[in-house]
């Protein structure tokens, strides 16, 4: 049998066991570490490639933190780190954006090549005899497996002596469904491992340019008129940004207060919305002003001066919202929307940095869309290392006096601020809220009565149901949780 039918079989065969009927936890681990060992037996070199490296690097941190939290975020995060993985094995040369897309093009197709390359192995006259007869004997040996099984089933069936001498042998795991995950395990493996790309957009792809392109002086005249326009454009939203950041600054970053009969939704929640949706337009507009190498046309110096003006002020804008999102903060409670403000600030802060370079270094449109999805990927990595519904709740219960916390917001988080929550009925204070909490209007037009205890008696019960034993589906989260129900029982 060839190596990598060996490693496609051992992939398989992990997958199964790790993670059917299994939940979140040390199993996204060990097989994200089987994965990366698979393509190093494969291909060693791939350690002197920087782009494989970052990939295995955020695939580890991320299904570490799947091991440690178990929270929606890691998942995600490993997913796309592992189909990124996949494609930087075969092709380091190919972008962040395109490498995910290929590798999702891989998995969905791979029973259309698994079929394809059965064919032309079996099709093909440069397979030596030994090899043939070891892929047989591995064949014959399976199905002989299968048969076994089978008659064992049927003789436990037909007689109970049987069966109570034979009950230490247990295939009870054997089923359709298991069949069935197994086999969907076989695909995914297999599109992972032997990683397939659609040639024609991976030849268009990597040839697209990171510097911009020198332009032919024919169109002189047009590009002349555009970059007049720039200038004008690029002018009034420095002007306006002069105005917009000198009253953040006098009452924002002096007061920290918001200004009279302005409130915190206006200020925030409607507001970042338009400044994100502001900065996409005037990106737009300088990526087509900087779609060639225009350094020896008219305007250039002046228009690239306004244009590093427009990120500086856009960069202080920036830090004006993070200070309105903090006193919003402050004044109510954290939530994940508003955490979820934070990390579209930064993001639109770091994309200024990296337009800052283009402009200044000459790069292409692509480079700027390239970079600023890497940077997506890294973020989503670095943020998915924080459990933030346990900081959510710790922040909510230190800095507010009980009255003042929404709790249905911290029961309806997940399940990893139990023991905070557990926490609190043993504050002296606690007596304030166990009774009817305050009438809350939730989303679907109806109000909550029930005491606090009850609510937490709730959330343990369902963690419970979902809860699994199994070493697969251990993780940090649970053992945390597990040990302040056994303090409070």
């Amino acid at each position: 049998m060839k190596k990598n039918d060996c490693i496609l079989i051992a992939a398989t065969a992990a997958y199964s066991l790790l993670f059917y009927q299994q939940n979140a936890g040390v199993n996204f681990l060990l097989f994200t570490i089987l994965l990366i060992a698979i393509f190093l037996v494969r291909d060693k070199n791939l350690l002197k490639q920087h782009k494989w490296l970052w990939a295995a690097s955020m695939a580890l941190v991320s299904s570490a933190c799947v091991f440690v939290h178990s929270s929606s975020l890691s998942i995600l995060a490993n997913c796309f780190s592992i189909l990124l993985l996949s494609a930087f094995s075969v092709n380091v040369k190919t972008s962040s954006i395109f490498s995910i897309l290929f590798s999702i093009y891989s998995i969905l197709s791979a029973i259309v090549f698994v079929i394809i390359d059965a064919i032309a192995r079996s099709e093909s006259k440069t397979t030596e005899n030994s090899n043939s007869k070891k892929w047989y004997k591995f064949l014959a040996a399976a199905i002989v497996f299968l048969l076994c099984i089978l008659f064992f089933e049927m003789y436990k069936s037909a007689n109970p002596l049987f069966a109570e001498n034979t009950k230490w042998i247990n295939f009870n795991f054997i089923s359709v469904m298991w069949v069935l995950f197994t086999l969907s395990g076989f695909l995914i493996a297999y599109g992972i491992i032997k990683h397939r790309t659609i040639p024609s957009i991976e030849t268009w792809e990597n040839q697209l340019p990171n510097e911009n392109k020198k332009e032919e002086n024919s169109n002189w005249k047009r590009i002349e008129i555009e970059r007049f326009a720039g200038i004008l454009l690029f002018l009034f939203l420095n002007f306006m940004l002069i105005i917009l950041n000198f009253g953040d600054i006098t009452s924002i970053w002096f007061k920290a207060a918001l200004p009279v009969g302005i409130s915190h939704s206006d200020f925030v929640h409607n507001g970042v919305g338009v400044i994100i949706l502001s900065l996409v337009i005037a990106t737009s507009v300088l990526m087509y002003l900087y779609r060639g190498d225009f350094r020896s046309f008219k305007y250039s110096s002046s228009l690239k001066l306004l244009i590093l003006l427009w990120i500086v002020q856009s960069l202080i804008m920036l830090f004006s919202t993070t200070c309105r999102n903090h006193i919003y903060v402050s004044s109510f409670n954290l939530t994940n929307k508003r955490i979820g403000v934070y990390v579209w600030l930064l993001l639109a802060a770091i994309g200024l940095v990296i337009v800052y370079f283009k402009i200044v270094k000459e790069k292409s449109n692509w480079y700027l869309i390239r970079k600023n999805f890497s940077v997506w990927l890294s973020v989503l990595v670095i943020s998915a290392t924080v459990n933030w519904d346990i900081i959510i709740t710790r922040y909510n219960l230190s800095n507010k006096p009980f009255k003042d916390v929404d709790f249905y917001y911290l029961f309806s988080l997940s399940y990893s601020n139990i023991p905070e929550l557990i926490e609190v009925t043993k504050d002296k204070d606690f007596r304030l809220i166990n009774h009817k909490l305050r009438n809350f209007k939730s989303r679907y037009d109806r109000y909550y009565s029930e005491q606090y205890t009850q609510h937490l008696s709730n959330k343990i019960k369902n963690y419970l149901v979902n809860y699994n034993a199994s070493w697969q589906s251990f993780d940090l989260r649970d053992y945390r949780i597990n040990k302040s129900l056994i303090i409070k029982s």
